[in-house]
């Protein structure tokens, strides 16, 4: 009854289900002191088979917990680098 309502006032009846997807709260962000969901923690010895991520490592680790995010290449090495490397907060990769 309230759809046949709407579209007689000719307003879409998707519109009030919009209105509620687009009030919920953002969430997509991990929490500080976690990795994103395509990242694995990291600790420094973890990293011993690529010693440049190690020679970088405290530069990355803003935080200071001992822990950052590693995602691999897919294709493999890359200009001598096994993969990406964020630290765990808050990162802008998914």
């Amino acid at each position: 009854m309230k759809k046949i309502a709407l579209a007689a006032l000719g307003v879409s009846p998707l519109i009030p289900m919009v209105l509620a997807v687009s009030a919920a709260p953002a969430t997509a962000t991990p929490p500080i002191g976690t990795c994103t969901q395509s990242y694995a923690p990291e600790t420094f010895g973890d990293l011993a088979f690529d010693p440049a991520a190690q020679d970088i490592f405290s530069v990355i680790d803003t935080n200071g917990d001992g822990v950052i995010c590693f995602k691999p290449y897919p294709n493999g090495d890359h200009a001598g680098h096994a993969g990406n490397l964020v630290d765990d907060k808050a990162a802008p990769h998914s």
